[in-house]
């Protein structure tokens, strides 16, 4: 049997996590010649090719982004035992990447972390749910602040808090003098909507349905600042989480009469990963913020079991279906 050899392991890793030989070898303080020699044994050794190294280009193989698969985990493993045979207990350094579906939730635990933690830099990754799952699956982003967790064993969930979801209009709408926007009066109406992965339009699609109301028109929009103006220029309805919306003299906020629309949000890690130094200080932050704004004593959302070391991630709480 072949053996391993942890330093050719360790330049294909740095290869693939930098895209190229030249930022892999300053990676890891060595000549380029040298990162490029121990990827090639490795290559040699079992036979494989694991870059396509063509046209000035670096690119995983189907076999080298296996072999990728691995190695992170691996090396994020001997970071964590680095940490706990360390005994780290002051935070001087080190890196934390925070993943999130929005900046609106993770910013403040952001600012709560490096007040508390100057040392450590921070990274903030924004894209949508599925995009910063895979993240942190694949130990790219440390902690994720996301409106949509699935059921997975794997997954450290810790709720954070819950937030009405309600209608924008522009000022000069007719439904705007109203203190509410019934689902029935949307039916007439067209929508401007995030797209198909956004919670947000999930969570309306979901009530819509369930009032069997189906809208005049739709418009997509990729982001939730194009929304807002695309409301604000008359193209239509929107939708926003109470807590998203900073204010805006062109429209008003609506309450959804007659159905119960909110969105839970979640600060979540691999399970794996959660006795790593940083990760489990913003643990820590996030839940202290999450206690004033909890409906359960504890930092529980409703329905959720109390996010203690002991419950917590057992099984990640799907949003609920309203």
């Amino acid at each position: 049997m072949k053996s391993m050899n942890f330093a050719q392991l360790r330049a294909f890793h740095a290869v693939a996590t930098e895209g190229g030989f030249t930022k892999a070898a300053r990676l890891l303080n060595v000549t380029q010649p040298t990162c490029s020699q121990e990827v090639k044994a490795l290559e040699e050794t079992f036979g494989v090719t694991l870059f396509d190294r063509g046209n000035r280009q670096v690119a995983l193989t189907e076999t080298g982004t296996a072999l990728f698969a691995v190695t992170r985990r691996l090396f994020a493993a001997e970071q964590e035992a680095m940490e706990l045979l360390a005994g780290v207990r002051h935070l001087d350094g080190g890196t934390l990447v925070v993943g999130a579906d929005g900046p609106f939730h993770a910013v403040p635990l952001i600012a709560r972390f490096t007040r508390a933690h100057p040392g450590p830099t921070v990274t903030l990754a924004v894209g949508n749910s599925r995009t910063m799952l895979e993240g942190l699956m694949e130990t790219r982003i440390d902690v994720a602040v996301l409106a949509d967790v699935p059921g997975d064993s794997r997954l450290y969930v810790l709720p954070l808090r819950r937030d009405p979801v309600r209608a924008l209009v522009p000022k000069a709408h007719p439904l705007a003098r109203r203190r509410a926007v019934a689902l029935s009066d949307l039916a007439a109406e067209r929508l401007v909507l995030r797209e198909p992965g956004s919670m947000t339009r999930r969570l309306v699609e979901r009530a819509l349905a369930a009032a069997e109301v189906t809208p005049a028109a739709i418009i997509e929009i990729q982001s939730r600042e194009a929304v807002v103006e695309a409301v604000a220029a008359g193209l239509g309805i929107g939708f926003t989480s109470a807590a998203e919306f900073t204010g805006d003299g062109r429209l008003v906020l609506l309450p959804i009469a007659g159905a119960e629309v909110e969105m839970d949000e979640y600060v979540v890690c691999l399970r794996e990963r959660r006795r790593l130094a940083v990760v489990r200080a913003f643990l820590d932050l996030a839940r202290e913020a999450a206690a004033p704004t909890s409906d359960l004593s504890g930092g529980a959302m409703p329905g959720s079991a109390p996010a203690t070391p002991a419950t917590a991630g057992h099984a990640a709480p799907a949003p609920r279906r309203r």
